[in-house]
């Protein structure tokens, strides 16, 4: 590791405490974001807390980036808002910080916006960011009781340059009160280590320090529902594309039957061009000859290949299953 890296993890790591120094001592309460994520990454992250990576450190200050950026362009518009609005409950220590709250002058609604970095908008916001942005409507209205108050997400992608609103919520007291009954005072109560807390596998599990040893992530492991709704998008457009693959094989044949793959074609009739180039022969390598036969050169010449990992979703009929069961007995 060079020196740069490591003074570039160590000054991170600062740079993400002064981002987050307004949100207070969070081991004294738990947020909007607690509550909708998982209370046994929540808990252990409180209770054991371990060093964020360099990545981790890098996502937090994409996001403060972005939500200085989107600051810049609402002033200049003349957007009149507030920046992280804190709304307490008025007994548990659980507090949010709204990302924007917006002032209409015209009927004087007010519009809270949560904001998301991401990498790729996806089509519907996740249950995650739902429930957190339920949780800050709220708090926001038990402190604002007499208030209009609607909420929306705002999801951009800095490296595309696109963005999405998720809009139309306002404040749903049957839901916020699951919430703070369900998962909120239930990870006050893991806090003070009353109990075990529960496990809720979702999108970010990938990424969890704390997924070691989790109950959720022995043997078979449930799905989350947007994940099952991903991976069946998934599986249908995969077999979308092998027919469309095989298609697409069939027309290939056609043309280059009439260009010829002796050598190189270039024609246009309309909007339509065709090109072809035809490629001489080469010679590669046997590596497995290579690596048997003159071993020393083999070492010598090889080179690490970083891994990847291999993703395989598949549609199991109930009739393939039953062969399933079959099988295993």
């Amino acid at each position: 590791m060079s020196k740069l890296d490591v003074f570039f993890g160590k000054a991170l790591a600062i740079h993400s405490l002064n981002n987050s120094s307004h949100l207070g001592d969070r081991s004294q309460y738990i947020g909007a974001s607690d509550i909708a994520s998982c209370p046994r990454k929540v808990v252990n992250s409180r209770l054991h807390p371990l060093p964020h990576d360099t990545k981790t450190l890098m996502r937090f200050a994409r996001g403060h980036i972005t939500e200085d950026l989107l600051a810049q362009v609402f002033e200049a518009g003349g957007a009149t808002f507030l920046r992280q609005v804190e709304a307490c409950h008025p007994i548990e220590p659980i507090r949010c910080h709204i990302d924007f709250v917006f002032f209409s002058t015209r009927n004087g609604r007010l519009h809270l916006v949560e904001v998301k970095s991401v990498d790729g908008i996806p089509y519907e916001p996740y249950s995650q960011w739902i429930d957190q942005l339920h949780v800050q409507l709220g708090l926001f209205q038990e402190n604002n009781p007499d208030s209009q108050t609607g909420g929306s997400i705002l999801a951009v992608d800095l490296n595309a340059g696109t963005w999405k609103e998720f809009n139309g919520f306002s404040p749903n007291e049957t839901l916020y009160r699951f919430l703070l009954e369900k998962k909120g005072k239930h990870i006050l109560s893991a806090l003070r280590e009353e109990c075990e807390p529960d496990t809720e596998p979702g999108l970010l599990c990938g990424y969890c320090a704390y997924r070691p040893g989790c109950p959720a992530h022995v043997g078979s492991q449930p799905i989350p529902q947007e994940i099952l709704t991903s991976a069946d998008a998934y599986e249908r457009l995969n077999w979308q594309k092998n027919i469309l693959e095989t298609g697409m094989e069939v027309l290939r044949n056609e043309i280059l039957a009439f260009t010829g793959t002796d050598k190189s074609f270039r024609g246009q009739e309309g909007e339509i061009s065709i090109a072809t180039t035809v490629c001489p022969d080469t010679t590669m390598v046997d590596s497995k000859k290579l690596k048997s036969d003159y071993p020393d050169i083999y070492k010598t010449c090889s080179k690490a290949k970083k891994g990847s990992t291999k993703l395989e979703v598949k549609r199991i009929l109930p009739s393939d299953a039953a062969e399933d069961e079959k099988a295993a007995a």
